[in-house]
């Protein structure tokens, strides 16, 4: 495979999302701990030369009006937005003759996040959300898949400058409304037990006051349907 073929490659994915409101969030080769890692999904690859992992995922809401006129999310079952990027991920997996990996099968999980620095050079803010200079908290990866290509890439991309550095005031971690954020991690069964305890709290109306309160990438904000839904997820999950 040639770099046209790489960026053939890259133009056809780019194109299968598209329809999805996702987008390619970065490329990076398998080193050594991803191959261990990733030994039974690579033995399904027709081609095993060369790999790489393709990161796909949303920027704010571009995937929201999509999934909402999805069967999963009006079929009233359990995880409704895991069960459509897996029928997106393994649609365009079967044409592109690759490989669908999610941060949702575990555990042991994938380890997106370090797949994601390594590919974008992000790091973590200090409510442990990747962010990302253009669109700030609001950003998310829903899947990856590991293709064959013929192009060498670098280990992972240069670090990218992290806006909170030169934030002092951090209102991500004074916005909180219970403390349950603090520069020593993040307390989630008291943010959980205040979510449960006090429905009419700005949380549960407007979502996360702590990553609303980041100044980066506003444009990008989630609507408030989709950023209530992932709230209600995690309380879900706990």
């Amino acid at each position: 495979m040639t770099i046209k073929n790489l960026k053939s490659k890259i133009v056809d994915l780019e194109l299968g999302l598209k329809p999805y409101g996702l987008h390619l969030r970065g490329l990076l080769p398998l080193n050594d701990d991803d191959k261990d890692t990733l030994t039974q999904p690579i033995s399904k690859l027709a081609n095993k030369n060369n790999l790489a992992i393709a990161l796909v995922g949303n920027i704010g809401s571009s995937f929201w009006p999509q999934f909402t006129v999805a069967p999963e999310y009006t079929d009233g079952m359990p995880d409704p937005l895991d069960r459509w990027s897996k029928r997106v991920a393994s649609q365009l997996s079967n044409d592109l003759d690759s490989a669908p990996l999610f941060p949702s099968d575990g555990p042991p999980y994938f380890p997106f996040q370090q797949w994601a620095k390594r590919a974008e050079g992000l790091s973590q803010s200090p409510i442990g959300l990747l962010i990302h200079p253009q669109y700030g908290l609001w950003h998310a990866y829903r899947f990856a898949l590991i293709l064959s290509i013929d192009e060498v890439l670098p280990e992972s991309a240069d670090i990218v400058k992290s806006p909170c550095i030169s934030c002092a005031e951090q209102p991500c971690l004074s916005n909180c409304p219970v403390g349950a954020l603090t520069t020593n991690g993040y307390d989630d069964p008291k943010c959980v037990g205040y979510l449960e305890l006090n429905t009419g709290c700005d949380c549960n109306q407007q979502g996360c006051q702590a990553r609303n309160a980041c100044p980066v990438g506003n444009i990008h904000r989630y609507v408030d349907a989709q950023h209530l839904f992932h709230l209600r997820a995690f309380i879900g999950a706990h």
